[in-house]
């Protein structure tokens, strides 16, 4: 009997069909969701509870019945009262998510399950952003948990919470639109970042690393390529057509979406953007845990962020990537050194002048924004080899024992 050829054996038929189907995804994905069972089974934020701040669902079921605000105070939410009605306040893309489910669930819509599946489909395209940038798998598994659970992503990902679930459809959005314009399908990608500017809208300014990364391996002068390229627009435009129509029949403005209009921002005389917030802000931003005194636990931080480095220590690993590329003079790499830190810095002062740094959280929230884009620039910058990885385990662990403690600590209130 002839020997079964080395090509043919199971275990070779097998890994390929593992490539085919992208299964090697599979552990990635198994990894963070076994970390969010151990968060759910310790905080009960079971994904078939009910969900009392679904502002996003009201929203659906109200436009299916043909009315554009809520038709009743919730006093639980944060709406906008505007003409004597009651409007979600926020963004309104993540309720064109729950509108075919409202459509079959009505106020019940699963929004914890939708908000874990955004989770998991965040994961499976960073591994492959990861993949199409580094050209290899090396340490591809590391950086994404790194990105994952390393951060405070895990506290806005593990229910469906109105204020968490746009932070995590935006994060999700921003590392789709990233792999598919590194894919070179600019409209997919444009398309996917009016999705997530829909959700958070200053994810509009990194459109300009995206438009980069479509035209930087091409031939020819900028203009002349994206006038080639017109009809990626296609999917931009019509989005924002709709944010805009929405918010003027709602608002009477095509820029407003209802924030405005919140009762915490109309009682007070500097609004919800204003330069005095920006020196407390960046105190906030640097803020280490407290001493409570001798043989008494550190007091953390649940209210508008803590020490970000601290709480997510893959900026000190995209730094030490940054300034590795530098120092080397990567050929083709002067762009994103220049355009991902600038972007980065803009978006944190804007962030700065706002009101608040994200209310009830553990971690940093509201920079979360930024971190799709920065783990890209630290997928282009950091050197090749495990001598990286070995060295930024200690970062990763830092980050992983603390947002998962403090995450668990937070929903009990036990800090």
């Amino acid at each position: 009997m002839k020997r079964e050829s080395r090509e043919d054996s199971p275990a070779v038929l097998v890994r390929a069909w593992a490539e085919r189907l992208d299964l090697h995804c599979l552990p990635v994905l198994l990894s963070v969701a076994a970390v969010v069972f151990v968060l759910v089974a310790f905080t009960g934020q079971w994904p078939w509870k009910g969900n009392g701040y679904n502002s996003y669902t009201l929203q659906a079921c109200s436009w299916l019945k043909g009315r554009l605000d809520l038709g009743q105070n919730y006093e639980w939410l944060e709406l906008a009262v505007y003409g004597g009605k009651y409007y979600v306040s926020f963004p309104p893309f993540p309720s064109y998510v729950m509108l075919p489910f409202a459509a079959v669930f009505g106020e019940h819509t699963p929004d914890h399950w939708i908000a874990l599946a955004v989770l998991l489909l965040g994961v499976f395209y960073a591994v492959r952003l990861c993949e199409e940038v580094q050209h290899s798998r090396s340490s591809v598994a590391f950086f994404t948990l790194f990105l994952y659970l390393a951060s405070g992503l895990l506290f806005v990902s593990i229910n469906g919470y109105v204020w968490f679930i746009a932070q995590n459809m935006c994060f999700t959005l921003s590392v789709m639109s990233l792999y598919y314009a590194v894919k070179g399908k600019g409209g997919m990608s444009l398309t996917l970042w009016a999705c997530a500017v829909g959700c958070r809208p200053m994810a509009a300014m990194y459109v300009l690393l995206l438009l980069y990364i479509l035209w930087e391996k091409e031939k020819m002068p900028w203009h002349t390529y994206f006038l080639k390229k017109w009809h990626w627009a296609a999917g931009p435009v019509l989005l924002a057509l709709s944010y805009m129509l929405l918010n003027y029949f709602r608002f009477g403005s095509i820029v407003e979406f209802g924030h405005n209009y919140l009762p915490e921002f109309t009682r007070t005389e500097t609004g919800q953007f204003d330069l005095s917030y920006v020196k407390a802000n960046i105190s906030q931003l640097f803020a280490l845990p407290q001493s409570q005194g001798e043989g008494m636990p550190l007091k953390f931080s649940t209210a508008n962020g803590m020490a970000f480095w601290l709480v997510t220590p893959l900026f000190i690993t995209a730094l030490a990537a940054w300034l590795y590329c530098f120092v080397k003079k990567r050929k083709g790499e002067i762009a994103t050194l220049v355009l991902i830190p600038v972007l980065t810095v803009f978006y944190v002062f804007i962030l700065c002048c706002h009101r608040t740094l994200g209310g009830w959280h553990f971690g940093n929230r509201y920079l979360l924004d930024t971190l799709p884009w920065l783990f890209y620039g630290l997928m282009r910058w950091k050197p090749e080899g495990k001598w990286f990885v070995r060295w930024n385990l200690p970062l990763f662990f830092l980050g992983f024992a603390l947002n998962l403690t403090g995450t668990a600590a937070t929903y009990n209130y036990w800090i």
